[in-house]
């Protein structure tokens, strides 16, 4: 049975439990300082808001994410936060990515959404096969890894306007399978001066 788990770590016990339906993918993400819970399932979408109390999450609202390739199995679906803003995005480039045995194209992209509603916003990027997405610091920009094929041959990262999704910028990367995430670095690790890259 698929949960979700709240954590007290000064005191380090459990302490809520909640139960998601069975046969349901489940992700969460925070957004605008609430948390939400997303499952998903054979064409179905639920979302969550789990209360700041920790109290039983609301009853859920229903996504429909969009799928004009349904023949082509199921999608792999991913929820991400940016400021007070809500995104579901097909996921590419894993073992499960649904362009290996499709004949038809598959659009990409991800949708904004309105998590009290339910309601899918826009539409944004649909060029892009994302692989993973993240939010910069304040949440205005977003960055994600293009894959453009199933095997990783063609790979891209590309930064967007988080409400417009403009192409602000985008490089293509060496054929390899990447990650992306966003940290805070000490200036003491930063490299300064003249550098060089080598390869062994």
């Amino acid at each position: 049975m698929p949960s979700l788990d709240i954590f007290d770590f000064e005191q380090r016990k459990l302490v809520r439990r909640f139960t998601v339906p069975r046969n349901l993918t489940v992700r969460g993400a925070w957004a605008g300082g609430h948390y939400y819970l997303y499952a998903y399932g054979k064409g179905v979408g639920q979302l969550w808001w789990v209360r700041p109390d920790g109290s039983a999450p609301n009853e859920p609202v229903k996504i429909n994410f969009p799928d004009v390739s349904p023949e082509c199995g199921l999608q792999d679906q991913e929820i991400f936060g940016a400021g007070s803003l809500l995104f579901l995005y097909e996921l590419f480039g894993s073992k499960l990515d649904r362009r290996n045995d499709c004949g038809r194209k598959i659009p990409g992209g991800l949708f904004s959404i309105d998590p009290q509603a339910g309601r899918l916003l826009a539409h944004l990027a649909s060029d892009f096969h994302f692989a993973s997405l993240i939010s910069g610091a304040d949440g205005k920009e977003l960055y994600g890894i293009d894959v453009r094929d199933p095997s990783w041959t063609s790979v891209g990262i590309v930064r967007l306007d988080a409400m417009t999704g403009e192409v602000l910028s985008k490089r293509d990367l060496t054929s390899d399978v990447w990650f992306i995430d966003l940290a805070t670095l000490p200036s003491e690790l930063v490299p300064s001066g003249q550098a060089e890259a080598t390869t062994k």
